[in-house]
């Protein structure tokens, strides 16, 4: 069947453009801004790393990060921050990840935290409210989305690890990483949107997806989930593998749908050993990961090699072009959003198109 091709197919090959974009901008003109943060974590008691959806999801492999390297780090959604926990921000250092800074409740944390605790700012919008009121702005200088977070979700992994690395005093180590990393981008992009019509089997429009993961990979899961609802107007479920064991593995049928993600790492054993189980019992898996067993394995699907903290810029393509492959065969309009806006600029009401 053939397909047009929509901006989202560009803004996923263009992830490799990008990339190389963020990366080179973070070791020259954005180095300075990005080592004061770095240094701001690094003396800090204890680190809240602030976002929504994507950034928040993004967010996840640098919480990590810093908690393998013994410091204090979580992730919490920012809507959840200002309403429930302002009052234990007081002997933190708080990262707030925001695509555009603009989003209403990254602008009101914003306002009740300035001047009470230090500040970070990571945004694709060096003159937006959050990059101009926080203490340390950090611009991820990506390339822009029509809509869905490609290229920036990218981007955003990228220099949180970059920040991570600086902050733990590995920051050569984290460059090598990452340039290493960007040689492999451009074949995978490339395969993974070439194998596309692998996915048509798997994919069921009637079936919710189940996207698992552990560590940073937890926020590839809930990623993957977000991109789904976004692209295909799917439902799908993100979450952790051990979560998934305590109950919802009830849901497990014949129509089960779950992909896993299965990098390297202490609970790569673990996620491989659910996605066996979940076959035996008849449900349908896919895994991402390197080297997947050969009764699970998919082509396109088994990643390139790299850092464990970088994985997740390698395992979320796969499930971006697998969310525009469902919202092609569903017959959508890819990259389209109905009901959200791309910028939520307020707290009660969803913003519905103006219907000309």
């Amino acid at each position: 069947m053939a397909l047009a091709v929509p901006r989202l197919a560009a803004d996923i090959r263009a992830q490799s453009d990008s990339l190389n974009r963020v990366l080179q901008y973070q070791l020259g003109e954005g180095c300075t801004p990005l080592q004061r943060a770095a240094e701001l974590l690094g003396s800090s008691r204890r680190v809240l790393i602030v976002g929504l959806g994507a950034s928040l999801h993004g967010s996840i492999p640098l919480q990590n990060l810093l908690c393998s390297r013994g410091l204090d780090a979580s992730t919490v959604e920012a809507g959840e921050l200002l309403h429930y926990r302002l009052g234990a921000c007081g002997d933190a250092t708080c990262v707030l990840v925001s695509r555009s800074g603009e989003s209403i409740e990254i602008v009101k944390v914003l306002a009740a935290l300035r001047a009470r605790v230090p500040l970070i700012a990571v945004t694709n919008e060096p003159h937006s409210t959050l990059a101009r009121q926080a203490d340390v702005a950090i611009d991820l200088h990506s390339l822009a989305d029509e809509m869905v977070a490609v290229q920036t979700y990218g981007a955003t992994l990228l220099t949180l690890y970059l920040l991570g690395m600086a902050a733990m005093e590995h920051w050569d180590e984290g460059q090598r990483s990452a340039g290493a990393l960007l040689e492999q981008v451009p074949g995978w992009i490339a395969a993974n949107l070439d194998s596309a019509p692998l996915w048509d089997r798997f994919l069921q429009p009637d079936t919710t997806l189940y996207a698992l993961g552990r560590g940073p990979s937890l926020g590839s899961a809930r990623q993957s989930a977000l991109l789904f609802s976004e692209i295909a107007k799917s439902p799908a479920v993100g979450m952790s593998v051990a979560s998934f064991r305590h109950g919802p593995v009830e849901v497990l049928d014949e129509r089960f749908r779950a992909v896993i993600f299965a990098p390297p790492g202490p609970t790569r054993e673990l996620n491989l050993a659910l996605a066996r189980e979940l076959t035996e019992f008849g449900g349908s898996v896919r895994v991402i990961g390197p080297h997947p067993p050969e009764d699970l394995a998919l082509p396109g699907l088994v990643t390139p090699k790299c850092a464990d903290g970088l994985a997740p810029l390698m395992e979320i393509v796969p499930m971006q072009v697998a969310a525009l492959r469902l919202a092609q065969l569903k017959g959508l309009t890819v990259g389209s959003f109905r009901f959200a806006p791309q910028v939520a600029r307020d707290e009660s009401r969803i913003a519905v198109p103006k219907v000309p």
